[in-house]
């Protein structure tokens, strides 16, 4: 076989196998087939309405932890307590009460804030670095999940 025909045999053998390749390419994917949302990216539904329930305050059990660090959740309602700020800020009544640290919570005592929380625990001078409670802190609600979590706690 002449080397030209090796050649020409050669490109002929490599451009039939990545044709493949670029027929994969051109194919496009459908709008309604991206995210979790079954419909066109372009369709802007009106939200889900999310109940942040919980009763009042001091009403609710403690919420389990996700994880042995994670800061523990709003179990009751905040809708009367946002927007949080440095000079509004109502969860401070309850929970900037550095006595309790101490001290075993009963039901219906609120969860005092920890000493990492304040500059001197003693006077109870809260660290202002955490003054936006709810940068941690969530309030819960009962949602469909869209996606089922594959997350464990450690043992």
């Amino acid at each position: 076989m002449s080397k030209p025909v090796r050649k020409t045999l050669l490109l002929s053998v490599a451009l039939a196998l990545s044709l493949p390749a670029f027929a994969v390419q051109d194919q496009a994917i459908s709008e309604d087939s991206l995210g979790l949302y079954n419909s066109s990216v372009y369709e802007v539904p009106d939200p889900a309405i999310v109940n942040f329930g919980g009763g009042d305050p001091g009403t609710n059990k403690r919420a389990a932890k996700s994880y042995n660090t994670a800061p523990p959740m709003i179990t009751h309602t905040i809708t009367d307590m946002v927007p949080i700020t440095r000079d509004s800020n109502l969860c401070k009544d309850c929970h900037v009460q550095p006595d309790l640290l101490k001290q075993k919570l009963v039901k219906g005592m609120p969860i005092p804030a920890p000493a990492s929380h304040y500059v001197n625990v003693k006077k109870g001078e809260m660290y202002m670095g955490r003054w936006n409670c709810v940068q941690c802190h969530r309030p819960q609600a009962k949602v469909d999940v869209l996606v089922q979590s594959t997350f464990k706690k450690a043992k």
